[in-house]
């Protein structure tokens, strides 16, 4: 029944490309896995994207694992990624100083340098899909992008873009 709902879906829009706009993104999410993992081979290193972003949430002075999980993964979810990242070296796992019940979870000098990379990777695609669509159609997809997915965002990226 899925695979004839797809082909339905991909032939009522013949004249384009891409199908349908899920085609579309997931395309898009393939290219940029498949180029952040092409980086971050060369340092010998296999992360999913779930693991760059949770690098990406914890703060400076380290994240509670619920604050990470928050509105975004279960609490399982979230404990299972933090056990990965730390069997890579990448974070560490804390009692809290303000609350010896609650943990906190830090990256650790690896991981900081893990973060660089992907932050120097995305960068490097962002200026790669700029230059082949060009600056002004980059800038009004950015602007789509923001519209349509900014209400989507784990909370604590909403709220460091000031949402």
């Amino acid at each position: 029944m899925l695979t004839y709902t797809v082909n339905m879906i991909y032939r009522t829009r013949p004249e384009r490309q891409v199908p349908h706009v899920v085609a579309g993104v997931e395309a898009l999410q393939r290219r940029i896995a498949e180029s952040l993992t092409e980086r971050l081979g060369t340092l010998g290193i296999e992360l999913r994207g779930s693991h760059g972003r949770i690098l990406d949430l914890i703060g400076p002075d380290g994240t509670r694992p619920s604050v990470l999980a928050h509105g975004w993964v279960s609490k399982q979810a979230i404990g299972q990624r933090i056990r990965e990242l730390h069997e890579l070296g990448l974070v560490e796992v804390e009692r809290d100083r303000d609350d010896r019940r609650a943990t906190v979870v830090r990256r650790t000098r690896q991981g900081d340098l893990i973060l660089a990379q992907l932050a120097a990777g995305i960068a490097e695609l962002e200026r790669e899909l700029r230059d082949q669509v060009g600056a002004a159609r980059y800038e009004v997809f950015r602007g789509v992008l923001d519209e349509l997915a900014g209400n989507h965002l784990p909370p604590a990226l909403d709220q460091r873009n000031g949402g």
